[in-house]
């Protein structure tokens, strides 16, 4: 599948996601990996998706833009603990941005 070419240099974790299951996600853990994320997917495989890795407790907001298939977005504490979650559409014109501070973002 090509988006495993797109991904090959990043690592790759496997988690469970409360409440849906085990997934594997791919590491943003680099700017230019964050700033990509899963812009230009077409598709994506079952149980997997991303992970946004943050030193510090970040509020930035994400865009759907460039984003060709509807994401569950997840925003989780340093203690991986959910904070909020949002369904979002392909190419959203609205911002997504968390009322809280958070350290990982989980998109399946």
């Amino acid at each position: 599948m090509k988006v495993f070419k797109k991904f090959k240099n990043y690592k790759k974790v496997k988690t469970n996601i409360k409440g849906r299951g085990s997934y594997t996600l791919w590491v943003a853990d680099t700017p230019k990996k964050k700033s990509l994320g899963l812009s230009g997917i077409k598709s994506l495989p079952k149980k997997h998706g991303m992970i946004f890795v943050y030193d510090n407790d970040v509020q930035n907001s994400f865009t759907m833009k460039n984003t060709f298939i509807p994401l569950i977005i997840i925003f989780l504490d340093k203690n991986f603990e959910i904070l909020e979650t949002f369904k979002c559409k392909p190419q959203q014109k609205r911002s997504i941005i968390p009322s809280v501070k958070y350290r990982y973002v989980i998109e399946i």
